[in-house]
């Protein structure tokens, strides 16, 4: 075959590449507009005559309904209730005046109420029972719990220390989450 053959073939394919390429473009095309077509066909087809003033009102709605939703929101007001001042628990046993010495040293990260402070990342302890405080600091004090902001507390604490201020905490009033 001669150099002229190839030339003809190759010009031969390139026209068959470009005409498959103008196929599946038309067939492309062909594809999207039959799809928008199809989306139109869920719409209501109605004969009416077209109402500019049900439009208007329709619309009117419309943008009071974006003016509310637009509006800043109103703060709710919360009520705050005052708290009487004086002892949160009577220290009516050897127990509770022990336990609430000892948990002078607690308010710092506890709160006065055991109420926790999110800032410390101390929890609310107020209110919780005594048999469920006492394990607590007695596993962290010997090491089962760990952990470390605590240790210094009740590292020197003893059995009958931990249980004074357990009974002293569980005595306080129940504060909820912190």
């Amino acid at each position: 075959m001669e150099k002229f053959d190839y030339v003809l073939i190759r010009v031969a394919f390139t026209r068959f590449l470009l005409l498959l390429f103008l196929l599946l473009f038309v067939a492309m095309v062909a594809l999207v507009v039959t799809m928008n077509f199809v989306d139109f066909r869920g719409q209501k087809v109605s004969n009416e005559r077209f109402d500019f003033e049900k439009t208007k009102v329709a619309n009117a709605k419309k943008a009071e309904e974006l003016k509310k939703l637009m509006e800043p929101k109103v703060e709710k007001k919360v009520e705050v209730v005052e708290v009487p001042e004086g002892p949160l628990v009577e220290l009516n046993t050897d127990q509770l005046v022990s336990g609430d010495a000892l948990y002078k040293k607690c308010i710092v990260c506890h709160g006065k109420r055991g109420q926790g402070k999110s800032s410390q990342n101390a929890p609310a302890i107020g209110g919780q029972h005594d048999w469920y405080l006492a394990d607590q600091i007695k596993n962290m004090r010997d090491g089962k719990r760990i952990n470390q902001i605590m240790m210094p507390y009740i590292k020197n604490l003893s059995d009958q220390d931990i249980q004074d201020l357990a009974a002293y905490i569980s005595k306080l009033p129940y504060m909820g989450q912190k």
